[in-house]
């Protein structure tokens, strides 16, 4: 019977010790997949500014059409892969209140023609971009 009880302790013992290390390793998997995000975010804010730098230098003649087109559709399908990683990297919830958000603040179907951000009504200039609304 003491045998029984000592066995007992010990298995108490080994989850009681055990169980703070695996609740480390999933909170260490989730910080791992923000941070993830994160970059992934901040990726895609680069290459709206390149697609901005590009759009300025080809208004200002310093880009043919041809290399124009090229590195804006290259920009582009970065773009387009980066949200598609982001879609699968962010919550379903995020993902909703997300659109709720931007479906809140401007009204359906009116969204800036340079970046493509939701634009509120009464606005005549982007504020993401500062593109021309009217």
């Amino acid at each position: 019977m003491v045998e029984v009880v000592g066995i007992l302790l010990i298995l108490a013992t080994a989850l009681f010790v055990g169980y703070p290390l695996l609740q480390k390793s999933s909170r260490r998997l989730s910080f791992s997949v923000n941070h993830q995000a994160e970059d992934l975010q901040a990726r895609k804010e680069e290459i709206y500014a390149a697609i901005r730098d590009i759009d300025f230098d080809f208004r200002m003649g310093k880009l043919s059409q041809e290399d124009h087109a090229a590195l804006r559709e290259q920009y582009k399908t970065e773009a387009i892969n980066l949200m598609k990683k982001l879609d699968t990297l962010l919550p379903a919830a995020g993902k909703g209140s997300r659109r709720a958000k931007a479906a809140g603040s401007a009204p359906a179907g009116r969204f800036c023609a340079q970046c493509g951000e939701p634009a509120p009504a009464g606005d005549k200039f982007c504020s993401a971009c500062g593109a021309n609304l009217a």
